[in-house]
């Protein structure tokens, strides 16, 4: 059966709107749908299976939780930790450590040095950041204020700074790259369509190796001479940059038919 898209409306963002326009030339049924911020509990939807949700990470999250619709998301939540896939891939801080901010908090370690700090669920508790020691508990006190959901207990992932030249984001399904988009260079925000076939192969190869669900985003850096994966993001979720979302909307659309 066709899958209904289901988008949360108060997204501020025009990921919703592209996968609106798609749907609509593949005649493939969409609605958007009101959410209300940060309820732990999704709306109910009145459509028959399948669908497919696409919003905020705390929507997204709440439709994985409840079970209540299929496929509904591409998401595990135990598969989306940093520290599911950091043994399987490529990857760009391969020598991370996985603790908490308590733990990591209560070290003595040189004031000076330089940390990449990031959480270790997909669920974008905070942004990663280049923090130094001397500052960690002032920055944990400042995320915290701005609506962060972090407890001393949040797990998260260190490493020591990387320089990356240029990041690209590749949606993956059943293994494949889709489509994808370069969004980032030296740090700075460079969204242009092109992704070089080396990429493609990268993020394909590491598809081949370990896949966190049937589709998923994985970011992909250049660090040096060498390719490296970045995360796994949830489709669900992700932002797509120069991203062909038509194509993407109607390859999950097929994938999504094609399920028993």
């Amino acid at each position: 059966m066709t899958p209904t898209w289901i988008l949360e409306s108060n997204l501020s963002r025009s990921g919703v709107d592209q996968i609106e326009a798609a749907c609509a030339a593949l005649s493939v049924p969409s609605r958007r749908v009101q959410v209300r911020p940060f309820d732990p509990d999704p709306p109910d939807i009145d459509v028959p299976s399948p669908v497919v949700f696409y919003g905020a990470t705390n929507f997204v999250t709440a439709i994985y939780r409840s079970r209540r619709y299929w496929p509904g998301v591409f998401f595990d939540e135990e598969n989306f930790r940093v520290a599911s896939y950091l043994g399987h891939w490529h990857m760009l801080n391969s020598d991370a450590e996985l603790t908490t901010l308590e733990e990591f908090g209560r070290r003595s370690l040189d004031p000076e040095q330089l940390f990449f700090i990031r959480p270790d669920r997909d669920l974008k508790e905070f942004a990663g950041e280049v923090v130094r020691f001397a500052d960690f508990a002032v920055w944990v006190d400042r995320i915290s204020a701005g609506g962060g959901m972090l407890g001393p207990d949040c797990r998260i992932v260190v490493a020591e700074p990387v320089g990356i030249a240029d990041e690209w984001r590749l949606f993956v399904v059943q293994g494949q790259v889709v489509t994808g988009s370069h969004y980032r260079s030296y740090l700075r925000l460079d969204v242009r369509p092109d992704v070089p076939v080396e990429v493609v192969e990268f993020a394909e190869a590491m598809a081949r190796t370990w896949s966190p669900a049937e589709v998923f985003a994985l970011d992909v850096g250049r660090s040096g001479p060498d390719l490296y994966v970045i995360e796994a993001n949830c489709m669900n979720s992700a932002g797509f940059y120069a991203a062909d979302v038509p194509a993407l909307v109607a390859r999950i659309t097929e994938f999504v038919r094609s399920m028993p």
